[in-house]
């Protein structure tokens, strides 16, 4: 039969797409650097010495590492690494666990005696757990300390060191309940027969690592998750590969077929973690190796040749395996590799090492013939092919095997090419130019157009990756920005490819200008581009143009002279579009800007009240006599105090020297400046009057005029000398010119004050009146 080409699966198979296809088996042996960039490391581990070291032979030290990739819980879980716990005082542990493949963060659980899976008071447990397996040399692991729950004895800060412990599900500070567990170095209940005895640590401070399996302290776990077929949860097998004495390795089983009744989620994710408190050891391990743990039931994947496949000469041809041509047998199963071969006898000789088979990294899958390149997407069972430039002849046949997410690969099957001759290609035109980009103006209509010298068929257009539905001519109307590519069929059913072309609409600024404009001088025409907000001479073009239609660009702008209404426009250089005008009016002053101010006292309008001049509490109103019609107002005290109004009204609050500054500003290069200095002398004021007639309404009585004075004692003699009254109130009318409501003669009388100013300064002042009547 003849297979049509996968003409839909150009777009997405232009890259790579392994990692979403990575399943069983998993292998990561730390011996080097990370192999997969999905082993995520955290905390104090790191890669060194051709192990992964969770952590130091230092107190309170935690690390953790995880395989961010899912693995289908329906056959089980099997799982094997080397470890080494070795050069410390004996503490805490290890954890391997498994959680939730559908979880997108990651969160390890508490350390120290939690081992990084269960809580403590302080600290949740592992996100979404299922199954933690605990080896614990201090022993905090398998009691019911810091709120874990369960353990070898009710005891809650019993030790039970030594011990492999397996703790169930838990969340944040709920369950990661005690299951079983092993005491590895003792015997009893939880114990081993004497002649099965080891320690979970394979030496103590200053001893090293035990790497070969004959070698005294060598370490090596397998665990399983077996499936138990129409129930929930699963059999948990535990097994220890350990040699107490050189040359004598010894397999046992620690937990054999204990029912493990939790229902698992549909995928899972394993990890490991290690810590360390008061007592320390290093942690490490390496040669991890992920497999499905019911391989009995698992069936091999099915495939057939397929014959007559089309491709062409002179481009990439992107195909797919149809799916009647393959099957997959197993329980959520998918295609995780496509694999090519020159002959049948190169799968046969395929290694049967499941760290090898399970690999479908880039280089294994591509295969390099004399004929030209096959090459897998990563995607389902998408490929592609490339005939080599010198390609002879018109058949071409290579075999291939397909494997699934379970590692199982199936039988060989051909694939046998029909390769036809290279096609012209073909190309887009936009608006009948060759061109690979394209700027449009606002509301622009694009035309694109496929160019080609050959006769093509069946047209299909994309933009941004997506098929454009109900587009099948050989042209395609373009309203709005996006990447463009279009495919052909030939005369002959080669698939073709155009170049992506970009079409883009711009951005216009909005224009935001300072209106009306003023110039500094009347024969002076402002320059226009300073009034512009976010003015850019090297993205945009501004034009200007006047109410008889004459227009002015950029810098040309500079050769106007004539104030009035102009119409302002804005444009990106790459077009030939201008935005909608904007109106502004241009003003020239009669005269030329000039800064000029007075000041008065503002509640009186003169400069001065007394001979003591201004006083530092005396409101001061700042008066703009500028020129040139200014249009902006800065002004500076000279006491670290500023106003942006006409005429700002001051008050100093202390004496001093100040020099008074404004700068008037009527467009963006239009300024003048006018500097004046104020001093202010005192910060008080106190005014005796020389006489008072009690008879008449305007002058009845005698009492200073104050101004900053807080307090005051103000006493009345005769002119021999003799006290008659004395004032303290600062609100009283004064004195009336009686005593005990006698009215004295008139005459020559003395006064005496004496005040408290608002600054604390003390003031006294006498002097002589007339009462006259």
């Amino acid at each position: 039969m003849k297979v049509s080409i996968g003409f839909s699966l150009i777009v997405m198979m232009l890259s790579f797409n392994l990692k979403a296809q990575q399943g069983f088996p998993y292998c990561e042996s730390f011996q080097e650097e990370i192999e997969r960039e999905e082993t995520v490391l955290g905390g104090n581990a790191v890669i060194r010495d051709g192990v992964l070291r969770l952590t130091n032979a230092v107190m309170d030290q935690k690390g953790y590492v995880y395989i961010d990739i899912p693995f289908s819980s329906s056959f089980g879980v099997k799982a094997s690494f080397e470890y080494f716990s070795y050069g410390g005082t004996g503490a805490d542990g290890m954890t391997v666990f498994l959680f939730d493949g559908e979880s997108n963060s990651f969160s390890p659980g508490a350390f120290g005696g939690s081992l990084g899976y269960a809580m403590n008071v302080d600290s949740p447990g592992l996100t979404n757990a299922y199954l933690g397996v605990g080896f614990d040399s201090f022993g905090n692991f398998g009691n019911n300390s810091e709120n874990k729950i369960g353990g070898f004895s009710s005891g809650i800060n019993q030790l039970h060191p030594n011990a492999v412990v397996v703790r169930g599900p838990g969340h944040g500070y709920n369950g990661y309940h005690f299951i079983t567990g092993v005491k590895t170095n003792e015997g009893g209940t939880y114990g081993l027969p004497e002649d099965q005895q080891f320690p979970i640590s394979s030496g103590g401070t200053g001893t090293g690592r035990a790497e070969e399996p004959d070698q005294k302290g060598y370490r090596k776990v397998i665990f399983k998750l077996r499936p138990k077929h129409g129930d929930a949860g699963y059999f948990l097998d535990v097994e220890m590969i350990f040699t107490t004495e050189n040359g004598n390795p010894r397999q046992i089983t620690l937990i054999d077929n204990v029912d493990y009744p939790y229902p698992s989620p549909k995928t899972l994710k394993i990890g490991f973690a290690g810590s360390t408190g008061g007592e320390t050891n290093i942690h490490e391990i390496r040669n991890l190796l992920v497999e499905v743990a019911d391989q009995d039931n698992l069936k091999k994947p099915t495939t057939k040749d397929i014959e007559n496949v089309g491709v062409c000469l002179g481009q990439e041809n992107f195909l797919e395996i149809p799916e009647e041509n393959h099957t997959l047998p197993n329980i959520d199963s998918r295609v995780s590799c496509l694999r090519f071969f020159e002959s049948m006898d190169e799968i046969m000789e395929i290694e049967t090492d499941p760290c090898l088979s399970g690999r479908c990294n880039t280089d294994e899958a591509v295969l390099v013939t004399n004929e030209g390149t096959f090459k897998y997407s990563g995607v389902g069972t998408a490929f592609s092919f490339v005939p080599h430039p010198e390609f002879k002849g018109d058949k071409l046949q290579v075999y291939y095997t397909l494997t699934d997410n379970y590692g199982k690969t199936s039988n060989g099957s051909a694939i046998l090419l029909d390769v036809m001759d290279e096609p012209e290609p073909i190309s887009i035109m936009v608006n009948q130019l060759p061109l690979l980009s394209k700027e449009a103006c606002p509301g622009e209509v694009v035309e694109l157009s496929i160019f080609s010298l050959g006769e093509n068929q069946h047209y299909e257009w994309f933009k941004d990756g997506q098929k454009i539905e109900e587009e099948s001519s050989a042209s395609l109307l373009v309203q709005e920005a996006g990447i463009f590519h279009a495919q052909a069929i030939s005369s002959d059913g080669c698939p073709l490819v155009a170049e992506p072309i970009t079409i883009s609409y711009p951005a216009y600024p909005d224009l935001e200008v300072l209106s009306p404009m003023y110039g500094c001088q009347p024969d002076l025409f402002p320059d226009i581009r300073g009034f512009i907000t976010d003015y850019d001479s090297e993205q945009y073009d501004y034009q200007l143009e006047n109410e008889s239609g004459e227009e002015y660009i950029n810098e040309d702008m500079l050769t106007l002279f004539n104030e009035g209404v102009y119409y302002l426009s804005v444009k990106p250089k790459s077009l030939d579009c201008w935005s909608a005008p904007l109106t502004i009016r241009v003003i020239l002053p009669e005269e030329a800007l000039n800064a000029s101010f007075d000041y008065v006292l503002d509640n009186t309008g003169m400069k001065e009240e007394s001979a003591d001049g201004v006083l530092a509490i005396d409101p001061i109103r700042f008066m703009d006599l500028s020129a040139g019609n200014p249009q902006r107002w800065f002004w500076d005290f000279g006491d670290g105090n500023t106003s942006e109004q006409r005429s700002p009204v001051h008050v100093y609050g202390d004496k001093g020297e100040f020099l008074v500054s404004l700068r008037v500003e009527n467009g963006p290069d239009c300024a003048a400046t006018f500097e004046f200095p104020i001093i202010i002398r005192r910060t008080y004021r106190v005014m005796f009057p020389t006489g008072f007639t009690p008879s008449r309404s305007e002058d009845n009585f005698f009492m200073p005029k104050m101004k900053g004075i807080e307090s005051m004692e103000l006493k009345i003699f005769n002119t021999w000398g003799e006290f008659l009254i004395e004032i303290n109130d600062m609100n009283s009318l004064g004195w009336d010119g009686s005593i005990n409501g006698k009215p004295l003669p008139p005459g020559t009388y003395v006064y005496r004050g004496d005040f408290k100013t608002n600054k604390g300064e003390l003031v006294t002042r006498s002097g002589k009146f007339l009462l006259i009547r």
